[in-house]
């Protein structure tokens, strides 16, 4: 009976955030078209108009659907369970504040790469009592560091929700592929909770599927809305969330190794004054343009020229493969 409870739960969760985005994206995207919230999507002939900082709308459906566990938190064998739900909502919208004051002034991305340093805040908070982290190469103790490994565990997790938000943020600018990427991610992580016994990770990750699954529906190809930087950093943050009060860092730190490497190509271009390649016109022929070589999609185009939708394809097989090598980390 009890597992039937949990079970019942869960799956409204999962529900009340689908729902609820699904039913309010729509008259989100009417209304941002009509009081000029919008981007050009310069990869479709005649760049169509195409809402904007629609994460907005993914992010309050997330957290409508993750609040809603809090009055049955007595149903799940964890007594910090309420804590962890509310950090969660508040790191998420620390750094989703953080996205959507970059989406209304176009911060300079020196300062956009440390300012989810505030969001972090609550889930270092919450996570001082701990003392080690797990990674790919080992355990890292900060016990070993005396009193100071206090102060450098928390520095280490602010930039974990940093790296995890911007990382997810500099792989954007394709239809579908931040919000397809984080779903399959966000489905890895889930099959691990649930394998490992995390009730903490499976409650914060379901409502999030929910809301994502939603989302993608109308930002997948041809897309009808983008999720802005209030979309893609808060998406980091919820995954960062996951990993550190889950304790599925190894896991973590492996499914984002293509976000990594596409984050180091993309400081390595800005630092030779290179335009991102995602601002650049698509080709006479319908394919993308690779003006440099100085991010995961521009690599893969050198290769071999795409147009778009099979190139969000391949990007998302590649995210894929590393969460199932992720997933094998832990002998599954």
């Amino acid at each position: 009976m009890a597992f039937d409870l949990t079970a019942l739960i869960l799956l409204e969760s999962f529900m009340i955030s689908l729902a609820a985005c699904l039913f309010t994206l729509p008259r989100y995207i009417r209304r941002a078209k009509q009081v000029g919230v919008t981007g050009q999507d310069i990869h479709k002939p005649g760049s169509p108009a195409v809402a904007e900082s629609g994460g907005v709308i993914l992010i309050l459906a997330y957290l409508i659907g993750l609040f809603f566990f809090i009055p049955f938190s007595n149903a799940f064998a964890d007594s910090a369970l309420n804590l962890e739900i509310v950090g969660t909502a508040a790191t998420v919208m620390l750094t989703a504040f953080i996205g959507f004051a970059d989406d209304l002034y176009d911060i300079r991305w020196r300062v956009k790469i440390l300012t989810p340093l505030l969001g972090g805040v609550p889930l270092a908070v919450m996570r001082l009592g701990r003392e080690t982290i797990m990674t790919p190469f080992g355990v890292l103790d900060f016990a070993a560091f005396g009193s100071v490994g206090v102060v450098l565990f928390a520095v280490v997790i602010l930039f974990a929700v940093t790296a995890s938000a911007n990382g997810i943020n500099m792989f954007a600018g394709l239809n579908g592929q931040e919000a397809g990427s984080v779903l399959i991610m966000s489905l890895a992580l889930l099959f691990l909770a649930f394998r490992l016994g995390k009730t903490n990770g499976y409650i914060i990750l379901i409502p999030f599927i929910g809301a994502l699954i939603a989302f993608l529906y109308f930002n997948r190809y041809p897309s009808r809305v983008f999720p802005g930087d209030v979309g893609t950093l808060s998406m980091g943050a919820v995954i960062a969330c996951v990993a550190v009060l889950a304790d599925l860092e190894r896991a973590a730190i492996i499914m984002f190794v293509p976000y990594f490497v596409n984050a180091i190509l993309f400081f390595i271009g800005k630092l030779k004054r290179v335009t991102p390649p995602r601002n650049a016109q698509m080709n006479p022929d319908g394919t993308l343009p690779a003006p440099s070589i100085w991010s995961l999609r521009s690599l893969i185009l050198r290769i071999h020229p795409m147009k778009e939708k099979p190139l969000v394809v391949t990007l998302l097989l590649i995210v894929a493969a590393f969460c199932i090598v992720g997933m094998l980390a832990y002998g599954i």
